[in-house]
């Protein structure tokens, strides 16, 4: 076991660092003209925010021993961070289009006790994967009479709950809680665009990441394993809001059963039976994870069914996922949405078999030529994960040149100055690949970091298959952040110790 756990880990770094440094290599030398900054303007900005990245884990790192300076010094972070997301959401009003939109408006009709949305061919009949967050919608609508605003409240609410996870998580991919991550989560502006933003993402996040959480608690022997029936239940939660649950279930299974160090049996000792290693409680209680997050998702959709809400689980998409995996191999949209693929389904007369049918033949047509596809996932890729604020500026204020508002000073200087974006995500990705160079040459990575590289693989995985938008990347933001951060000063308080 221990030469695959060697073997996995080293094919691990060098497929990551490679995936991080072609982001790198895209903002700095591809992008960067394009946002008119110079490459050296750009390298520069990056090297001078690791410098800040640095500067405030070095300045922390001095009030370690004085918890109530610390912590008050963290909510000072904190606080800043809330005015920061409070001052963008009252200064931009953000139209809610697409999928946002229809799920408001299909939200306030279902608190006004309408559900004709479920029913066949209705939209979230269509789309049962947006049926709990619209529920969500709908309960604010109940309690706010259908304030915007207070949705928008609730996001940041959740988005600074985001932020202190993602504080504790990177001290448990680390040697000690990093103030830096919560410094970084205060001020990155993807977790202040989407706050305008009606995104699922906002509410399966800190379900997700709470998950996180837990399940490196638990592989770290600080809780019981059977704190994983609490991460299965909040893994079907955050999947019901978000269809990635999957993906976080995989990399915590290849974690556990790779990295935890177990043998089938304990050494007997003189006189004494064989008896299971202890170690072995944390991989059987996978099991009981699984289980958890199944019955979690069966009882919650049938709740609704019995309640005559849902007419068929939202597990149960009639192929949406062909008809996904066929729009993200488009090679005239770059792997985006597209109306031709989006018509498939309305243009077969909602006959799902017929469109999985369709969907199959185009796909055959279009994976037939392997230099395209192959220059399609690489496009694919770097339109992904090459921008820093995974498209929550554009959602923000997509059609908001009727709106009194757009000629805000604020989004004026974005627009010219959108590089400062790109190089504090680009000095976030430098700092995991000076982590990982040096983690690879002297075996300094410790197992716990190596959950965060899965997460991030099995997300890029999942984005080069399906249909692709920048804005899908968010939810993997706060594990890049978390690695990030884990990765700034690491040496010193191996030394030091943390707090």
């Amino acid at each position: 076991m221990t030469k695959i756990k060697d073997l996995f880990s080293k094919a691990l770094i060098i497929l990551s660092f490679f995936l991080f440094l072609s982001i790198f290599v895209y903002i700095n030398y591809i992008a960067s003209p394009n946002f008119k900054a110079p490459v050296l303007k750009s390298l520069a900005l990056t090297l001078g925010f690791l410098l800040i990245f640095i500067a405030v884990d070095y300045f922390m790192d001095k009030f370690k021993n004085k918890k109530a300076v610390y912590y008050a010094i963290i909510g000072i972070i904190i606080f800043a961070g809330l005015l920061l997301r409070l001052y963008w959401t009252n200064s931009v009003s953000t139209i809610q289009i697409s999928d946002f939109g229809r799920m408001w408006e299909s939200a306030g009709e279902i608190a006004e006790g309408n559900f004709s949305r479920f029913q066949k061919n209705g939209y979230l009949y269509t789309y049962p994967h947006l049926a709990f967050t619209t529920l969500f919608y709908s309960l604010i609508h109940m309690i706010t009479g259908s304030s915007l605003m207070a949705m928008k409240f609730v996001n940041i609410g959740l988005s600074l709950l985001t932020a202190f996870l993602v504080y504790l998580i990177s001290g448990e991919l680390s040697n000690g809680k990093k103030a830096t991550a919560i410094f970084i989560m205060a001020i990155n502006s993807p977790f202040i665009f989407f706050n305008n933003i009606l995104d699922s993402q906002n509410i399966a996040a800190p379900v997700f990441y709470f998950a996180v959480l837990l399940y490196l608690k638990v592989f770290k022997k600080k809780i019981h394993p059977l704190y994983l029936v609490a991460v299965g239940a909040l893994l079907s939660l955050g999947n019901l809001f978000r269809s990635v649950g999957p993906i976080f279930v995989i990399a915590i299974i290849m974690h556990m059963l790779i990295f935890s160090s177990y043998s089938l049996i304990q050494k007997r000792k003189k006189g004494k039976p064989l008896k299971l290693d202890k170690g072995l409680l944390g991989p059987l209680c996978l099991v009981l994870m699984l289980v958890a997050m199944y019955v979690t998702t069966f009882v919650l959709n049938y709740i609704f069914i019995w309640a005559g809400v849902f007419q068929k689980p939202t597990w149960d998409t009639g192929g949406n996922l062909i008809l996904y995996i066929n729009a993200g191999f488009n090679h005239e949209s770059n792997g985006m949405w597209n109306q031709e693929d989006y018509d498939l389904l309305r243009d077969v007369g909602f006959d799902y078999d017929k469109a999985e049918i369709e969907a199959r033949k185009r796909l055959e047509q279009r994976l037939s030529d392997k230099d395209k596809v192959l220059t399609l996932i690489s496009n694919k890729y770097r339109t992904q994960w090459g921008a820093g604020d995974f498209g929550g500026l554009y959602w923000s204020t997509v059609e908001l040149e009727s709106n009194p508002k757009a000629t805000n000073d604020m989004l004026v200087w974005l627009n010219y100055h959108f590089y400062y974006v790109q190089a504090f995500y680009s000095a976030l990705i430098l700092a995991i690949m000076l982590k990982l160079a040096r983690g690879y040459y002297k075996n300094e990575i410790k197992p716990e970091f190596y959950f965060g590289l899965i997460l991030f693989v099995g997300f890029v995985c999942l984005h080069t298959l399906i249909e692709m938008q920048p804005r899908y990347g968010y939810i993997a933001m706060p594990m890049i952040t978390a690695l990030a951060a884990a990765s700034i000063g690491e040496r010193r308080s191996t030394y030091e110790g943390g707090v």
